[in-house]
This record gives C-alpha cells, sequence and structure tokens, in this order.
C-alpha cells in the first residue's frame, strides 16, 4: 500500500479540481526575484478552502453554530513555477476525502494566462468540538454540503 501522500493524489486524479478562488499578485506579495514569495501561497491556499466553504454554503459561522470548527493540522506546498506582479492565479480545490474527524483539500494554483500549474499540494483539517475542543465527527449536514461541490467524493461516514 502507498504512503498517505500516495493516496490523497491518487484521490486527486479521481476528483475534479475547481477554481474557487482567483486573486491577482500584488506588489507586496513579490519578492526581490519579482516572484510571488513562497509563503504567499500558503495564504492562497488558506483562501481557497474559505471560498470553497462559502460555495457549498457551510462556512465558519455554521460550523460555529453548529458546535464544532475546523483546525489545520498539515500544510504541504510544492513550488511548480513563478508568478509575477499582475499575474491572475486561479486556485483550485477538490475534496476528494472525508474521514471520521478529517478533511483533505488537494490544492493547485494555476497562471490563468497560459494554466501553468505555479503550485501544488495538501492541506490537512480536523474537525474539533468548540466546547472541548476535542476531535469531533464531521457531521452529515458537512459531508451532503461537500457533495454537492461535485468530483465523485469519498466520504468515510
Amino acid at each position: 500500500m502507498g504512503n498517505n501522500t500516495d493516496e490523497v493524489a491518487d484521490s486527486a486524479e479521481r476528483s475534479e479540481f475547481r477554481p474557487v478562488f482567483e486573486n491577482r499578485v500584488r506588489f507586496a506579495e513579490t519578492d526581490l526575484q519579482g516572484v510571488v514569495f513562497y509563503g504567499e501561497y500558503f495564504t492562497f491556499q488558506d483562501e481557497a478552502v474559505a471560498a470553497f466553504l462559502r460555495e457549498i454554503d457551510y462556512g465558519y459561522d455554521r460550523m460555529h453554530e453548529d458546535g464544532w470548527d475546523i483546525h489545520v493540522v498539515n500544510s504541504e506546498l510544492n513550488y511548480r513555477e513563478g508568478a509575477k506582479l499582475g499575474d491572475v492565479i486561479d486556485n483550485e480545490l477538490c475534496a476528494p476525502e472525508i474521514g471520521t474527524s478529517s478533511l483533505t483539500f488537494p490544492y493547485r494554483a494555476r497562471r490563468r494566462a497560459d494554466g501553468e500549474i505555479l503550485a501544488d499540494g495538501t492541506v490537512t483539517h480536523v474537525a474539533v468540538d468548540r466546547k472541548t475542543r476535542e476531535p469531533t465527527r464531521i457531521p452529515d449536514a458537512f459531508r451532503d454540503a461537500v457533495s454537492t461541490f461535485g468530483g465523485g467524493l469519498e466520504s468515510d461516514r
């Protein structure tokens, strides 16, 4: 059996990436080399997750109302190509697998002008109870909302 990274990659291939957030590279996001500073892609990744949650109509406010939250436990990015000032970046996600209390989002950033993949990776969140801060099962209502996103999501109910 492959390692977890291989399993996430395999799941991502079965699921479709969809653009959820776009941004135009600002001067403040570039470094002395004239390209986006690598750490900015983690912000782009986080913005993409927030946009995904809005798209499925199950944002942080609803999680809090339902008594749970998500915490990042792992984030990985691979840098493929540099983006420059003014480039428009399409940030894409798919959510191929929901565990009992975790959700891993495969992520990639593409330059709109030529479709080049600039960065790709994953971010894993764990669901926690808002009061105890202990891991908790991801509610069925969230799983159902995620299924509306498309891409043949797999889920451990």
